[in-house]
């Protein structure tokens, strides 16, 4: 039997013909898309914040407080109010440091860091001075702190000059007893004002001296 030659309908080969075009249309098309992607990435990319570190100040660069407000010259607006918690206060350097914790070994540097507000005005009450005071092997050790608002401070480290904070360190001794110490944080201000502050009494939140 001979072969019988088909005709192919006209609609098939067109429809034959725009699916060709198609395909080879693809390749153009997906890097149509991706060059498009790409150029959207880096026009939104510049006009991004940068990220940590990007247009920090190189480390070690210290900078200066703004001159801090007046201390108040009537009689105040509210009660004096403190608050504050502990952290790591290990020396600058490559170790991580600052962090909140409430347990240290010994040698360690045991950091407090307190702030004081006036009750009435919100403000920082910058005529505070404040004491830390450990108690810990049957002895009470008395500690001043510094108000951070007139010194220098890295810009690498901080978000902005800190100056509603007061900082004092215990370096715990090396022949300290492992145990729970206590302490408590007085202040004075201008006009005879007073606070004490005191931990919350959680036994596994306190001061605390560990191997």
């Amino acid at each position: 039997m001979g072969a019988v030659a088909l005709e192919t309908p006209p609609e098939v080969r067109y429809d034959a013909v725009i699916m060709a075009s198609s395909f080879k249309a693809l390749p153009v098309l997906a890097l149509t898309i991706v060059v498009t992607i790409a150029a959207a990435s880096t026009v939104i990319g510049q006009g991004q914040a940068p990220g940590r570190g990007a247009g920090a100040p190189p480390g070690g660069r210290r900078l200066d407080p703004p001159t801090p407000p007046a201390v108040q010259v009537g009689p105040p607006s509210g009660k004096l109010v403190i608050w504050g918690d502990m952290a790591d206060f290990t020396r600058p350097g490559p170790v991580l440091r600052c962090y909140s914790t409430s347990r240290f070994k010994r040698g360690q540097r045991a950091g407090f860091r307190m702030t004081a507000i006036d009750g009435g005005t919100g403000e920082v009450e910058n005529s505070t001075e404040m004491v830390v005071h450990v108690t810990h092997a049957g002895k009470t050790i008395d500690l001043p702190m510094r108000w951070r608002g007139t010194q220098p401070y890295p810009a690498d480290e901080y978000l902005h000059a800190p100056v509603e904070m007061w900082t004092g360190v215990w370096e715990v001794p090396a022949d300290a007893p492992l145990g729970t110490a206590s302490y408590t944080v007085t202040a004075n201000a201008k006009f005879g004002r007073t606070a004490t502050f005191n931990p919350f009494p959680n036994r596994l939140s306190q001061l605390a001296i560990v191997e």
